[in-house]
């Protein structure tokens, strides 16, 4: 009877005791929260230029069966005819690729009194309009040359040009009044480069070329600019630059038969001035 007794006490005190011996025993822990993972920044930047270019024109154009014609405007007789322009630039680059549009265009008009007593409109009126407008879109490869602080992208891409042209005509008393339109637009690929260095945090110089065209049609591009970094996203640049553009159209033939043509080649030359966000 002692001996059950015993065994009693024996079985409370394990009994009591086993809360204790279970907090011992290992327990399942919870999963270990996932680690962050750092977002890795975009290397992609983009940039908005709006620029205006004081450029003078020097060229030669001519239509149908009528003789080509040279002519020649420096800026500041350009600015005294000048209506209206937009010109403006939208880049996209990172440490492999760039790409963009560049886009311009500008109208300037005028009139005048005929002045040539040989001509029955003489003392007649004459109403003048000259619209111009490019657009260029390239992309590129970043060219791997090594050198510090450069980066240099080879280019390629296409260049649509149009022209149009009205004159209007009335004669004196009001006795013939007319109106003549041209309008001509064309698209011709280019190849080249685009360049930027850096001098430091704040100054910079660009650089940028391209060249091409078809067998009747040519075109091409260079201009430089240095530039200053103002705050990270915005800039101004100051530079010089020059493009040539070339066609000559086959229009057929006239009433009698005449070999009818647009034929323009123009010059623009001239510096710039630009305002760029970058971000």
């Amino acid at each position: 009877m002692r001996g059950f007794a015993r065994a009693i006490w024996v079985a409370i005190g394990l009994l009591a005791g086993a809360p204790g011996f279970a907090a011992d025993l290992p327990t399942k822990k919870p999963a270990p929260a996932p680690v962050p993972v750092p977002a890795i920044p975009s290397t992609w930047r983009y940039e908005i230029t709006g620029y205006g270019w004081a450029s003078s024109i020097a060229g030669s154009t001519g239509f149908g069966a009528l003789p080509t014609l040279p002519y020649y405007a420096s800026f500041g007789k350009v600015l005294e005819h000048f209506q209206g322009a937009f010109m403006g630039s939208v880049v996209a680059r990172n440490d492999m690729f760039i790409g963009g549009i560049d886009f311009v265009w500008a109208r300037i008009g005028g009139s005048a009194v005929l002045q040539n007593q040989d001509n029955v409109l003489y003392g007649g009126k004459t109403d003048l309009t000259l619209n111009e407008a490019f657009i260029t879109a390239f992309g590129g490869v970043r060219v791997p040359l090594g050198v510090p602080n450069l980066d240099l992208y080879g280019t390629v891409g296409a260049r649509n040009f149009y022209s149009g042209t009205k004159l209007t005509v009335s004669g004196p008393f009001g006795l013939f009044n007319g109106t003549e339109s041209v309008n001509k637009d064309w698209i011709m690929p280019v190849g080249g480069f685009a360049a930027q260095y850096r001098f430091d945090d704040r100054w910079f110089m660009n650089t940028l070329a391209d060249l091409g065209g078809w067998s009747d049609s040519a075109t091409g591009q260079a201009l430089s600019s240095v530039g200053y970094n103002w705050t990270q996203n915005i800039s101004t640049t100051l530079g010089y630059r020059v493009m040539y553009t070339y066609t000559h159209q086959d229009t057929g033939t006239n009433l009698a038969f005449q070999p009818r043509s647009f034929r323009y080649q123009q010059w623009m030359y001239g510096p710039f001035a630009g305002f760029k966000y970058g971000f």
